[in-house]
């Protein structure tokens, strides 16, 4: 049986790798099409035929890619179009079951009412991962394709719970609308519950192992392939709520792989986004060519099938996917036309609106989620007797998934008028500019002058040097940004340096930056008093900010504990005070919340300028107790902080972000540039050049990578 098991994984693969390069020759049809087409010649020429196991294709498909998609997904677009998500989401998930249920009972008299539900459930769920190479040629609108995306997180959880009573009910013959709705609320509730502990515990491991400087980008790279897996087995078996909604939570709520996140190394990010990407690459792959797979022997039983002929069935699958589309267009049409009630007028007809929504009725496509459910569909019911019309479920389905496969790729560019090459995942052009002749020279025996921390250290001065030539007006607020951090690094090599064995190689904190920060609290806890004595703030506003300073001093300047509490001290009270802002906010009265907003923004301008100034100061008066590269990393910190607080702040603009991943890129060639200089100089040697070009690669490879 292993041994089957083993062909059957080797021979999928080897389709999906086949399927993957022709795709690239076939740039205009989607790859996952080229994937069925795999899957329905091996079926025809080579008689494959797999059975799936439920619960272990749930577990092994549907875990991980939800998480993935929950993990990638921007989390301001998400809260932006939390209100059309949701409906679509949820309540369009159910219209269309409903609707959809009816309507396929109509067109099919002989099937069971439970059946129908259960074959509109399983079509309800979108996979946006099935349009993107379509949305990448066709250019569908942004808001669009966040909308189908965060859509899709939520809609493959009610989808697949509904699809879950629709197959229940079949099964057992006996459905209760009141005992599914608790029976909903309660294992939909439980399993955000628990995914949203479970990840928590996660996080709070991950970044515990980073702050003890367990940085091993292997380990954490098993770690975050482990999550879902871990949380969908708990949900389902131990806990017997919805580990499709745990594994949703979870990928929302874990801690993302972007630059923000600068606990993680770049080398950490740059290895477990690549190891995602391959992961998810192939298990939708291979989702695909089952898909294939099954399609030659549903269509086998249908010919020996007196009730209904192929032809009937695939004109019925066309007849479905028209209806999926029509009910999504009508939905969408009047939930824009309500939502965009300007002045309390409402425009029955627009034209731009009616493209717009033709397209999202289009764009739903189904896919991978839709296949995985229809393909767990049980063989028996109770009693023994077979699941009524699994062979006509299953081809309709697979016809659906095809139909709305086709309808996106011809009819999508047609209504954006719009076309260009498409750029399909694993062909991603990859600038590698490392020079590794160096290895291909005679291994003579070199006396290094610098260690890796030195170099490093001489690498980076020279690049800040060079950025700080080409920042002549000396105002530039991307060239300040990136020469603080650079200056930071520095400041936190020296520390190393001094103690490596002992010290996190992330979270590097030294006595001179706790004098420092000492300094600035005492400068903001001045300010606070000024204002409240001045009754510009609150007694409220007062208290709230002078506990916060004393928590910010006793936690950098004076340890109290351990490195090892003071971490899950830390990080409880970030949980909490998380909780706090979404539990408390909702119950205090606007103007509460907006005067207190305003004292506690008096307090951080106040605060930051008063620290501002006392920097400039110790910069001109030459303080000679703390190093003049920290001081500047200061200053950077505090206007930032100020830009923010006063509208100045363009740090999450596109165009800023975009400006700045050009300087980095820019500031790395410059380090590549110093280390061949100094490995020509006989400065350092060829081992340590080396790993010093990975760092650059990792780093560079992470900035390509969050661009994309």
């Amino acid at each position: 049986m292993s041994v089957a098991v083993l062909e059957s994984v080797i021979l999928i693969v080897s389709l999906l790798i086949v399927a993957n390069i022709i795709s690239h020759y076939f740039v205009s049809v989607p790859p996952s099409l080229i994937q069925i087409s795999a899957g329905v010649i091996a079926a025809l020429f080579m008689h494959v035929k797999i059975s799936v196991d439920t619960e272990w294709f749930m577990l092994a498909f549907i875990a991980p890619i939800l998480f993935n998609d929950g993990n990638r997904f921007p989390k301001r677009e998400l809260w932006n179009l939390k209100g059309p998500i949701i409906g679509n989401a949820i309540f369009l998930v159910i219209i269309s079951t409903v609707v959809g249920g009816v309507i396929v009972k109509m067109l099919i008299p002989s099937l069971p009412w439970a059946t129908a539900f259960t074959l509109v459930a399983v079509l309800s769920p979108t996979d946006p991962i099935a349009v993107q190479s379509i949305a990448k040629k066709a250019r569908i609108p942004g808001k669009l394709m966040h909308l189908l995306s965060g859509e899709s997180l939520i809609n493959d959880a009610s989808g697949l719970i509904c699809f879950k009573y629709g197959v229940a009910a079949t099964v057992t013959g006996v459905f209760s609308l009141q005992d599914a709705t608790v029976d909903f609320l309660y294992i939909a509730f439980v399993g955000a519950f628990f995914g949203a502990i479970a990840i928590w515990v996660f996080n709070g491991l991950r970044l515990y192992l980073i702050n003890q400087g367990v940085d091993d980008s292997i380990l954490h790279t098993i770690i975050q392939i482990t999550i879902p897996f871990v949380i969908y087995y708990i949900a389902e078996d131990v806990l017997h709520v919805s580990g499709v909604v745990a594994v949703v939570v979870a990928g929302i709520m874990n801690i993302s792989s972007n630059r923000r996140v600068n606990d993680f190394s770049p080398e950490i990010r740059l290895v477990t986004s690549r190891t995602w990407d391959m992961v998810i690459y192939i298990l939708n792959g291979i989702v695909f060519v089952l898909l294939g797979i099954e399609i030659p022997f549903a269509m086998e039983e249908l010919v020996h099938n007196d009730n209904i002929n192929t032809f009937m069935a695939i004109s019925l699958s066309f007849v479905i996917w028209i209806m999926l589309v029509v009910i999504r267009f009508i939905w969408s049409y009047l939930y824009t036309t309500v939502a965009q009630n300007n002045d309390g007028k409402i425009v029955i007809f627009s034209r731009e609106r009616f493209d717009y929504c033709l397209m999202s009725g289009i764009s739903g496509v189904r896919g991978a989620v839709t296949m995985v459910a229809v393909l767990s569909i049980p063989m028996t019911i109770k009693g023994g007797d077979a699941f009524p019309s699994r062979t006509l479920l299953l081809f309709i389905a697979s016809t659906v998934i095809i139909f709305s496969l086709l309808g996106a790729t011809l009819l999508i560019p047609i209504l954006t008028k719009n076309s260009e090459p498409v750029t399909y995942r694993g062909n991603s052009l990859n600038d590698d500019d490392e020079d590794d002749d160096d290895d291909d020279e005679e291994n003579e025996p070199i006396s290094p002058q610098l260690n890796q921390y030195q170099a490093n250290k001489v690498v980076l001065e020279r690049t800040i040097k060079k950025l700080k030539e080409e920042n002549v007006k000396d105002n530039d607020v991307i060239y300040s940004t990136i020469i603080a951090e650079y200056l930071y690094n520095i400041h936190n090599l020296n520390v190393q340096a001094d103690n490596p064995a002992q010290i996190s190689k992330k979270r590097v904190k030294g006595k001179k930056d706790a004098e420092l920060w000492d300094i600035c609290f005492n400068c903001e806890l001045e300010a606070i008093e000024e204002l409240y004595a001045n009754h510009e703030i609150s007694q409220d506003a007062y208290d709230i900010a002078v506990k916060k300073i004393a928590k910010y001093k006793k936690e950098i300047v004076k340890h109290r504990y351990n490195p090892t509490i003071e971490f899950f001290i830390a990080y409880f009270r970030r949980t909490i005070l998380g909780l706090k802002r979404i539990i408390h906010l909702p119950f205090k009265k606007h103007e509460e919340v907006v005067q207190f907003n305003r004292d506690a923004l008096k307090i951080s301008i106040a605060g930051a300028q008063k620290a501002l100034d006392k920097l400039y100061e110790l910069d001109l008066s030459d303080y000679d107790k703390i190093a003049d590269n920290l001081i500047y990393v200061f200053q950077r910190h505090y206007e930032e902080r100020l830009d923010l607080l006063q509208g100045k702040n363009k740090h999450r603009t596109p165009e800023f972000n975009s400006e700045r991943a050009g300087l980095e890129i820019k500031a790395l060639s410059y380090q590549r540039a110093f280390v061949q200089d100094l490995l020509e100089r006989g400065r350092i040697s060829k081992s340590t050049a080396n790993e010093l070009r990975q760092n650059i690669n990792y780093s560079e490879e992470v900035i390509n990578v969050d661009i994309q």
